[in-house]
């Protein structure tokens, strides 16, 4: 073979050598670097290797104890309702400055999102809406792990800030 021929195939392979080495460096950067008998050991039962010079002998280990599961905890979702005779307007942003979006009547709930110093913001009929602090009252709803729902009044100073 000529030099100029060997010369480019010699070149060729060092570019294939070095990106086979960068791919490598990549891999175990995204993998860890775990041996390759600890990564093939996790897709199968945990096994203790008792070895002495001569003999490797592979015993099984102990099953652990599955953990108990953990007990569901209650869901609280904080909603709030009008506390007025007529209607409550709901505005497009915290103050009364803002558009009137629409009106919240005695008796409807709507889910909190954050409560502000002197505006609640609200899931107002699937979008956002603010109404005043001072004309509502609020609850919890509370879901316990069985399944049962209650509600638990709450005032506006006792909700923690978002």
């Amino acid at each position: 073979m000529k030099k100029k021929t060997l010369g480019i195939i010699l070149n060729a392979f060092n570019v294939i050598l070095v990106i086979m080495i960068v791919m490598l460096i990549v891999m175990i950067g995204k993998r860890g670097a775990k041996p390759v008998e600890e990564a093939q050991a996790e897709d199968k039962p945990e096994t203790v290797v008792a070895t002495d010079q001569q003999t490797v002998t592979q015993v099984p280990a102990e099953p652990e104890e599955p953990e108990p599961e953990p007990e569901a905890e209650e869901n609280r979702v904080l909603y709030a309702t009008p506390n007025v005779e007529d209607s409550l307007s709901v505005r497009a942003g915290d103050g009364t400055n803002f558009d009137k979006i629409g009106s919240a009547f005695p008796g409807e709930t709507f889910k909190v999102a954050e409560v502000g110093s002197s505006w609640t913001k609200v899931d107002y009929r699937g979008q956002e809406g603010y109404m005043s602090n001072a004309y509502l009252k609020y609850f919890y709803e509370v879901t316990a792990a069985d399944g049962t729902v209650t509600r638990e009044s709450v005032e506006a100073s006792e909700i923690p800030a978002n």
